[in-house]
């Protein structure tokens, strides 16, 4: 028997997460952050958001030409998300009325990085196609 999903619960929990971090969570490593999907087990004691971060093309790592914005390295957006994991659960509970409010684990949306990287390649294709002396002319 396949497993049963309950879409609206994981959008309720997606849109709670995204409002939290943003509202309810001061750490400056998860400012960049956003929800991208959440997946919440069968028996809802567990589920796993994933998240995707700005694209480095559009800010800056100089404070200095973006306002103060800086970009924070993957490796402590990740640590600032499972430090705020359970200060997120709980206001979780709060705002989302389930019968067990799930345990969150935060997990980088590879589907989103792996289309980042495609169309970075589709950008290097066409630009290619483009340059003079590659027989286009």
């Amino acid at each position: 028997m396949a497993k049963r999903r309950n879409p609206r619960v994981e959008e309720r929990v997606k849109q709670a997460v995204a409002e939290l971090l943003e509202e309810e969570i001061a750490d400056p490593r998860v400012a960049h952050v956003t929800i991208t999907d959440v997946r919440v087990s069968e028996d809802a004691r567990h589920a796993t958001v994933y998240y995707t971060t700005l694209d480095p093309g559009i800010l800056t790592a100089d404070p200095a030409r973006t306002g103060g914005d800086v970009l924070t390295p993957q490796a402590d957006v990740a640590e600032g998300l499972a430090s705020a994991a359970p200060r997120v659960q709980g206001l979780l509970a709060r705002r989302v009325r389930l019968r067990n409010t799930p345990t969150l684990r935060f997990e980088p949306d590879r589907v989103a990085a792996e289309a980042r990287r495609i169309d970075e390649l589709l950008h290097r294709v066409g630009d290619d196609q483009g340059a003079p002396g590659n027989g286009d002319g």
